[in-house]
């Protein structure tokens, strides 16, 4: 059965974040829009590494959680080992960000410049 691969769209980047702070308020140098998103991005780092939740009204929760130890199996040989229990991040996302993805409708907010 034949499919027809549709061009694989681009995530959004640090970098993409920058020029939407940078574009949205015109006060602002591309260093310091640079700036703001590397504060934000650290205060996050920062509190999940203290071990608790960071809460984005309508958007979700990220948060640290314990993963337990596990068999697997390695993809290449097929054999079995143990995984180890470890830490692994997890996020929630809110009503308000699924619901128009559930409908097949964009979340409100502002676009990427590839998108506009």
């Amino acid at each position: 059965m034949a499919t027809s691969k549709s061009p694989k769209r681009k995530g959004l980047t640090k970098a993409d974040l920058v020029d939407v702070v940078y574009r949205r308020h015109g006060g602002l140098t591309k260093s310091e829009a640079a700036e703001v998103v590397e504060a934000i991005l650290g205060t996050v780092k920062t509190t999940l590494g203290d071990g608790r939740p960071v809460k984005i009204k309508n958007f979700g929760t990220f948060e640290i959680t314990d993963r337990p130890g596990r068999v697997g199996v390695n993809p290449s040989s097929g054999e079995k080992m143990f995984i180890p229990a470890h830490k692994g991040l997890s996020f929630r996302p809110a009503r308000r960000l699924v619901r128009p993805l559930d409908k097949g409708q964009r979340p409100k907010g502002p676009r990427p410049k590839d998108d506009a």
